[in-house]
């Protein structure tokens, strides 16, 4: 069952989701209350203080009760009305700052809620970074962000916007520069390219798991639906929920296309229900992304479940979603069923398609496109070493 948003949430402290072989997370029982909740609650404690009749004060019975034996009538009096305002108003002021501190303490969280939820949709803003013409300064300042962002959750682990971000940029960081990187770094250094490899994987397994959080956060119970039937449990999200749907698959299919790690492969079926429920939902969603994403798990060896006819029928959406103004289709296409086949001039045909897309036309692929032509540019660089031409080998004789 969702969960219902309101404005404001104190939410000092929140739950995780695991899922097994996933990097350990915090683990915080979740506690929510709303505006309502608590407007009512000092209501009734603002009206208890401020109506109250203050106890008079037990002063000095000689004073108040036998002015004469003072000797003067006048003063005894004015002493005694002083004592009385006096204890009167001590007693006000204590009321009144036990008014300030429960005020206080049942809406702390609450105002840091405020806080947040005011300043994270400037922050998690990923067509700032996507729309980049500088590929080298989303590199350089995207760290920063990511772990302000980790920051914020550290305080408020269900703010969802922090959540899908840091899923979104955690996976960007890992693809568009760690996985890249590593590409261009087999040709000369192949134990630098491993350990790219390694922290692009890494990225990619901590950006699901934000995105498990998120969907959690929707609906109690789900990422257990995920390891049980993912196809059922999936039934109750609807369109809102595409997105997180999306980056979910695209994370989880990332980190088990670039390790094949036995414990990550087990969860291909839930990648797949994902995919297929977002693809149910919004096929268009970012002009053919979804597609975009299931060309590189149908591209998976057929051992696992991969299927070239698929990832081609794939790859023929998302051209045509996105206008052939992406160029990671052709790509993706092209490194995961061509080259393994050995089929090199279509190969070479795309990536020069992908070399001739405009990133100045659909400026939110900008970043990406960007990307993946300095990928597909230096695939073709290589194409003597990535394909095997008989007329070039010496024969070998016994």
């Amino acid at each position: 069952m969702a969960i219902s948003k309101v404005s404001i949430q104190v939410q000092c402290t929140g739950r995780s989701v695991l899922w097994p072989s996933s990097l350990p997370m915090r683990n915080h029982p979740r506690r929510m209350r709303t505006n309502s909740d608590i407007n009512q609650i000092l209501a009734r404690i603002v009206l208890i203080a401020s109506t109250r009749p203050v106890p008079t004060a037990q002063v000095n019975a000689d004073i108040i009760g036998n002015p004469a034996s003072t000797g003067d009538k006048s003063s005894s009096f004015q002493a005694g009305s002083f004592l009385l305002m006096e204890s009167s108003v001590r007693r006000l002021v204590r009321s009144r700052l036990l008014v300030v501190v429960v005020v206080t303490a049942f809406t702390g969280c609450s105002l840091r809620s405020m806080a947040v939820n005011a300043i994270v949709p400037t922050l998690a803003n990923p067509d700032v970074y996507l729309s980049e013409e500088d590929p080298e300064l989303v590199r350089d300042s995207l760290p920063f962000l990511l772990k302000t962002i980790e920051s914020i959750l550290d305080a408020e682990p269900e703010q969802d916007q922090a959540l899908v971000f840091a899923c979104s940029g955690f996976t960007l960081y890992g693809n568009a520069f760690l996985q890249v990187d590593a590409e261009l770094a087999e040709w000369d250094d192949y134990g630098r390219a491993l350990e790219l490899r390694d922290r692009a994987a890494a990225y990619y397994v901590r950006a699901r798991n934000y995105c498990l959080r998120s969907l959690e956060s929707r609906y109690d119970g789900l990422a257990e639906g995920l390891r049980q039937d993912p196809t059922s449990a999936l039934m109750v999200t609807d369109g809102d929920d595409v997105e997180v749907l999306y980056l979910l698959g695209a994370a989880w299919g990332l980190a088990i296309a670039n390790t094949m790690l036995p414990e990550l492969v087990a969860d291909l079926p839930a990648v797949r229900a994902l995919l297929a429920r977002a693809l149910e939902l919004d096929e268009d969603y970012n002009r053919g992304a979804v597609h975009g994403a299931l060309i590189i798990l149908e591209s998976l060896p057929a051992e696992v479940g991969g299927s070239p006819q698929r990832a081609k029928e794939h790859f023929d959406r998302a051209v045509e979603l996105s206008n052939g103004l992406d160029a990671s289709p052709y790509v993706s296409y092209a490194t995961g069923v061509l080259q393994p086949s050995e089929e090199r001039a279509e190969w070479e045909r795309l990536l020069r398609l992908a070399l001739a897309v405009d990133p100045d036309e659909d400026t939110s692929h900008r970043l990406l496109n960007l990307i993946n032509q300095r990928r597909a540019q230096s695939l073709l660089d290589h194409a003597d070493e990535l394909f095997f031409d008989p007329a070039n080998t010496e024969e070998v004789r016994p």
